[in-house]
């Protein structure tokens, strides 16, 4: 009799040993198999994959096609004399040689929504007496005599950490080897400084709460998003920074120069095709400075190796404001995702563990209450 129960609980105890093993194995495979999908799903949207559909990997730089628009200085006017009003008020480029420079943002120079030809719209009147009759036909497009055009690049770093796409430019002369203003006196130092520029980067609209756009620049700086103002950087300034951030709910808070971040009246809604729109304007000869970074945008990026060197772009035509469809896809990577990932997959895994312990609890007890009888 006792051998016969020794046995019983030799065979219980072997069962409750496999459920033991095949649990742990479950557990494993499950968490291997969790982790494994997991992986499969995170690593199309690993930094190192962010820009794969591109064939973009980490130091790749991205161009970005931007029109310039060099400038003419105007001729000096005596600020006090009111018979020459307007001659001030078309007067636009350079300031600080004819003895006045505000230094400081006016806001509200442009109207919130851009023109049917996808440029700012002039306010009319702003604060600051110089800044008035400001003219964005010469500021974004070619006039005789005032102003001449050249199509460019700016070349964006891409940083895989946080999904940035970066350009920097303390000394910012982008058309120093252009003929058109050579003349002017305000160029003695070798530098071209009166110039304007307009670039633009389409997005989908991921409402992460972590996509963020933020600019540094002196002078007026203007940025959309569609057709819309976000950021108002304007008047001839030194070199400020403004933010922009899109939150879960699609709303875009903005904040400039340290300010805290305010709503700006522009929302987006989720996964809509979009437009990132800078309008800049270096219009004093003091320094000349402009970055850009973008963190976490999901912006529309095109494989263009047989066209350019550094093989990815941005996917606009500048000829065509409207286009948002991007060329090729991007993927970004949410900096916490893969930790956050990971620990439900383990979770996952610990509790197929204390399931299988339970079992082989139960098994026990059942081998314990057999051998009592």
């Amino acid at each position: 009799m006792k051998q016969q129960k020794k046995n019983r609980s030799r065979l219980f105890g072997g069962i409750a040993l496999g459920v033991l093993v095949l649990g742990t194995g479950v557990a494993i495979i499950g968490l291997s198999k969790t982790v494994g999908e997991i992986t499969e799903k995170v690593v199309s949207k690993t930094p190192d994959a962010i820009l794969a559909s591109a064939g973009v990997s980490e130091e790749k730089l991205v161009s970005v096609p931007v029109i310039y628009y060099d400038q003419k200085a105007d001729e000096c006017v005596n600020l006090y004399d009111t018979s020459l009003r307007n001659e001030l008020e078309a007067r636009q480029f350079e300031w600080e040689s004819c003895g006045y420079y505000n230094k400081e943002i006016e806001q509200g120079l442009v109207e919130f929504e851009l023109d049917e030809n996808y440029l700012p719209v002039v306010m009319g009147t702003g604060k600051l007496t110089p800044n008035r009759g400001l003219d964005m036909e010469r500021w974004f497009k070619a006039v005789e005599g005032k102003s001449e055009s050249y199509a460019g690049v700016l070349k964006m770093q891409y940083v895989a950490r946080g999904a940035e796409f970066v350009f920097e430019a303390e000394k910012f002369y982008p058309l120093d080897t252009v003929e058109f203003s050579k003349g002017d006196k305000v160029n003695i130092d070798g530098h071209n400084h009166l110039f304007t520029m307009s670039f633009a980067v389409p997005f989908t609209v991921l409402r992460s709460g972590m996509e963020e756009l933020e600019l540094t620049a002196d002078d007026d700086t203007f940025v959309f998003v569609g057709d819309r103002l976000v950021l108002d950087m304007g008047g001839i300034h030194d070199a400020v920074t403004g933010k922009f951030v899109i939150r879960e709910n699609g709303e875009i808070y903005v904040g400039v120069d340290g300010e805290d971040l305010a709503y700006s009246g522009v929302k987006v809604g989720k996964n809509d095709g979009s437009i990132v729109r800078i309008f800049h304007a270096d219009r004093d000869a003091a320094d000349s400075t402009f970055n850009v970074k973008f963190s976490g945008m999901n912006l529309g990026v095109t494989d263009t190796r047989l066209a350019d060197d550094d093989g990815v772009q941005v996917a606009y035509d500048p000829s065509d404001p409207t286009y948002v469809a991007p060329l090729g896809e991007s993927s970004v990577f949410r900096p916490d995702s893969t930790k956050g990932l990971i620990v439900m997959a383990t979770i996952e895994g610990v509790m197929i563990v204390i399931a299988s312990v339970l079992v082989v609890s139960v098994a026990r007890f059942m081998v314990k209450q057999k051998a009592r009888k």
